[in-house]
């Protein structure tokens, strides 16, 4: 049933399941684990619908490269998948190869563990389960590249499609409106007893539970983690100093504009590099797009100018000339995108501001990084995808300044994919959770979401997401 914390203040209950956050990684694991039975309070910090007052909290202090992370994430019932853009691939097999990246090791699970889920979490996703993950072009490079394999979604919004149900649910408690401070640990340090829970009038409360899981996202769990320090200075599960490291994203790197041989051929095209590729210069993985600009876009207040600007220097063509003050490509001009694996980085990390918010809890501070692994993965793919791109007569690449020249800075943008502050790892020393996605130095917490990717690959997260959390979910029953 659903409950506004504002509102309905009493909780009296010991539950079974405790767990904070309501967008898919939280909404799944909801589902699956009332199967079983068992008791389930499920915690939402927003509201059932988006407000200023409660996006306020995902405010952050940023010292690093920008990702945006205020403004990428939805803090209300359903989360981010209020407005993800539904795009879905499956991890491969080789993105769990166990070769260390930058001193740190890989997943310490197989493919052969979230396998088995993929049809499931395929069907929570609205997925085609017959038509499956098919490309969108033919296979025109031939060396490094494969066309790209992906389904979308419709996309599917996860508080339209299960907030009746969760509703209706007898043995799940869903409190909106309430947001978790604490954690409390019994005399031993090695299991959590309590949370507490506080409403936007300051009102707080107490409540127990036998296990607890945390799905806040890639930022707000670390955050909350370290947070909860009053009987742990460090904060929990961080005895090693890895809550909020090797923070990842998919980097969207302009690599520069091509143009195609055949005036005709006008679709776009998304490649893949190859596994034996990646392995050989020993670089991460990446999905490159290709794709003929149809019209000028900007954005932002000044929106209006900017275009008309941009579309002023496309028609006098002196469009090279004024990059310097926008960089931007005009309609027929061929587009590089990149979604791009980021390595683990100890240096790329989520830590606590100075800063607090009205609850009094320090909000995050963003330091995203990117190092030399990164950077060679971006020039080597880039290059390589030039000159086959040439010698397979489809066109010219013509690669941006940076990725010839090693002593410019390379730009990047994000894809709103927060991974890694939680890392999965079989060594305390290299992660937050064991392969069963515990946390290492404590009996009855857990995590789920991407921030528990031990790697990143150069899919979309949400697809993987899904399939841990239905494995979690298994597990958790099976103990139960």
């Amino acid at each position: 049933m659903l409950f506004d914390f504002n509102v309905q203040t009493t909780i009296d209950k010991n539950y079974d399941f405790c767990i904070v956050g309501t967008g898919p990684a939280g909404i799944t694991l909801a589902r699956e684990l009332s199967t079983s039975g068992k008791t389930i309070l499920l915690l939402e910090a927003g509201g059932l619908n988006y407000s200023d007052e409660s996006q306020d909290f995902y405010k952050c202090e940023s010292v690093g490269h920008d990702g945006w992370p205020q403004y990428t994430r939805l803090r209300y019932f359903g989360g981010t998948s209020n407005h993800w853009s539904g795009r879905c691939r499956p991890f491969d097999s080789s993105d769990f190869d166990t070769q260390k990246i930058n001193g740190l090791p890989g997943w310490p699970i197989q493919y052969s563990a979230v396998q088995p889920y993929l049809e499931e979490a395929m069907n929570i996703l609205d997925l085609d389960i017959e038509q499956g993950f098919k490309p969108i072009n033919k296979d025109l490079l031939k060396d490094h590249f494969s066309p790209d394999a992906f389904s979308k979604s419709p996309p599917t919004r996860f508080k339209g499609k299960y907030l009746s149900e969760i509703d209706a649910a007898k043995n799940i408690d869903c409190y909106y409106n309430a947001t978790a401070t604490d954690l409390t640990l019994d005399e031993s340090h090695l299991t959590v007893t309590n949370i507490e829970i506080s409403n936007y009038k300051n009102y707080k409360s107490t409540i127990s539970a036998n296990k607890f899981i945390l799905c806040l996202g890639g930022i707000e769990t670390p955050r909350f983690m370290l947070n909860c320090n009053n009987q742990i200075k460090a904060g929990i599960g961080n005895s090693n100093d890895m809550v909020g490291r090797c923070f990842m994203e998919h980097l969207n790197v302009p690599m520069g504009s091509f143009i195609y041989r055949n005036l005709d051929n006008t679709a776009r095209m998304q490649f893949y590099t190859d596994d034996n590729f990646v392995s050989v210069i020993n670089i991460g993985k990446s999905n490159v797009t290709l794709g003929i600009i149809k019209k000028v876009k900007s954005y932002g207040r000044t929106k209006a100018i900017k275009t008309f600007f941009k579309n002023l220097a496309c028609k006098m063509e002196i469009e090279d000339k004024v990059q310097f003050i926008s960089d931007f490509k005009c309609p027929g001009m061929g587009n590089i995108g990149t979604l791009i694996e980021q390595s683990p980085n100890l240096n790329s990390r989520v830590s606590l501001s100075k800063e607090t918010d009205d609850f009094g809890l320090s909000r995050a501070k963003f330091d995203w990084q990117i190092n030399d692994f990164d950077k060679k993965t971006i020039r080597e793919t880039g290059m390589a995808m030039a000159k086959e791109f040439s010698s397979a007569g489809l066109g010219i690449v013509r690669l941006a300044d940076f990725m010839l020249d090693k002593t410019l800075d390379i730009p990047f943008g994000h894809h709103n994919h927060h991974m890694g502050t939680t890392r999965m790892s079989e060594n305390p020393k290299y992660g937050v959770v064991d392969k069963n996605s515990k946390v290492h130095e404590l009996d009855n917490l857990y995590i789920a979401g991407s921030s528990v990717f031990s790697t990143g690959g150069a899919c979309n997260p949400t697809m993987p997401i899904i399939q841990l959390c239905l494995r979690l979910a298994e597990h958790l029953k099976a103990k139960s």
